[in-house]
């Protein structure tokens, strides 16, 4: 497996989630550090509740069709089935959580949540394309033009967070809100024209292609399920248990991980389409060498990395939010001990679905999920956010366990293989630096 053959589109993927980065920056400054604790918490919960149709329609409909138009075999009817059941879902559920606005506000005590709910069919429609052109673009490993759109997404909202405080105008939790759902419409304007010439659909959906999606859905939903639960779930419990302000503290040193966990996600920009190319080719081996080269380079340099992130971590809640979250230390802290383990649970779940076996990630699932629910229930009330931590580090070490343990039964995969490549880091290195600069 020769990883100089994958350096440019490795490069588009690392330029992409450096946007990402741009992004998240301008919400720790600009966001959670400016708006108050109550503001950013209904921020915070209004996100979650639209995440979850947006995770739905991920894992059940547009990961399937990222899984198909990467073997490289056009199914134009397929693709437009897809297209009319991720655009049925988007509608319905935008109406069904605006219609639940008022009452979702008294749930969690915050009576300001409900105008945001109320933007949800706005929102879901805008991001719409958006994401269908990504996940088709993802199949088809085309990463320069989906830079493109997050381009056009990212800057333009961090762009106009920094615009909206310089003029005063950013002190509530409608106005990223509004921002959001300009740029995704924007977004999708601009994704029509990357698109209008490589899809091919034909809106004829048959019930054996509405079969097939939600044949393979059913299961690649276990992506959207561990997401919902691990990242969306605690969030809501908290506001339901506690207040507003006690999502604000868990959220701002959780949105510092997802920050630091940037590179995993470019990662598996190239994992999933990449080992769904190589396992309809039969080049099995090459996925085992994938896997095992891209633990090591991660790893390696995670391991050094994290021991001066946890020790700064008080400067760098200082530094990021002006001193306004020092109650979040301890679960930065916990979450930069888990960083380490992430990619492992990431990179695991990318294999498993570019070989067909999206299933294999369901079954763990079954138990973890109900697990880290109970662990939930049981130390928020005890512990606030802290508690949140705890459980979600603890449900996806276990999450990775069982992963690792299935890769290795089916392809012969083990992390422990991965550090015979990390003595060669060095020299390898050196040499993806010549690759890069001949321009190969």
């Amino acid at each position: 497996m020769d990883l100089k053959n994958h350096i440019g589109k490795g490069i588009w993927a690392l330029t992409d989630k450096g946007l990402t980065g741009i992004y998240g920056l301008a919400v720790i400054f600009l966001v959670i550090a400016k708006l108050p604790r109550s503001e950013y918490g209904m921020y915070a919960l209004a996100l979650s509740i639209v995440n979850l149709a947006l995770l739905f329609n991920k894992g059940f409909i547009l990961l399937p069709m990222t899984k198909f138009e990467a073997e490289d075999n056009p199914r134009p009817q397929l693709l437009g089935s897809t297209f009319l059941m991720s655009l049925a879902w988007m509608g319905i559920s935008g109406l069904i959580i605006a219609m639940l606005g008022y009452p979702l506000s008294i749930l969690f005590r915050s009576p300001g949540l409900a105008p945001l709910l109320h933007l949800a069919p706005m929102i879901l429609l805008g991001f719409f394309f958006r994401d269908f052109s990504v996940s088709f673009l993802m199949g088809h490993r085309k990463i320069s033009s989906i830079v493109i759109l997050d381009i056009v997404y990212f800057i333009g909202v961090a762009s106009s967070f920094a615009v909206l405080n310089a003029a005063g105008k950013f002190d509530r939790a409608i106005m990223p809100v509004l921002v959001h759902t300009a740029f995704s419409w924007i977004c999708s304007f601009v994704a029509f024209f990357i698109m209008r010439k490589q899809l091919k659909m034909k809106f004829r959906p048959k019930r054996e292609d509405i079969k097939k999606i939600s044949g393979y859905g059913k299961f690649s939903l276990s992506m959207g399920i561990g997401e919902i639960s691990f990242y969306k779930l605690d969030i809501l419990l908290l506001g339901y248990f506690i207040n507003p302000a006690a999502v604000a503290v868990y959220d701002a040193a959780r949105f510092l991980f997802r920050l630091y966990s940037l590179l995993t996600q470019s990662v598996n920009m190239l994992i999933f389409p990449g080992t769904s190319k190589l396992h309809a080719e039969g080049r099995f081996d090459e996925i085992k060498q994938l896997f095992e080269r891209v633990t090591a380079y991660y790893l390696s340099f995670m391991f050094f990395l994290n021991i001066v992130l946890f020790l700064g971590a008080g400067l760098i809640l200082e530094i990021a939010y002006s001193g306004k979250y020092p109650d979040s230390l301890w679960i930065l802290r916990l979450f930069l001990i888990f960083s380490f383990f992430e990619p492992l649970y990431n990179i695991s779940t990318g294999v498993l679905y570019g070989i067909g076996k999206p299933e294999k990630t369901f079954k763990p699932l079954v138990f973890v999920v109900p697990l880290f629910i109970m662990m939930n229930l049981v130390l928020i009330p005890l512990l606030a956010g802290f508690g949140a931590a705890i459980s979600f580090c603890t449900a996806n070490l276990l999450m990775s366990t069982a992963l690792l343990r299935t890769l290795n039964q089916e392809l012969n995969i083990s992390p422990v293989n991965s550090l015979k490549y990390i003595g060669k880091i060095p020299a390898n290195f050196i040499v993806l630096l010549k690759n890069i600069k001949r321009g190969n």
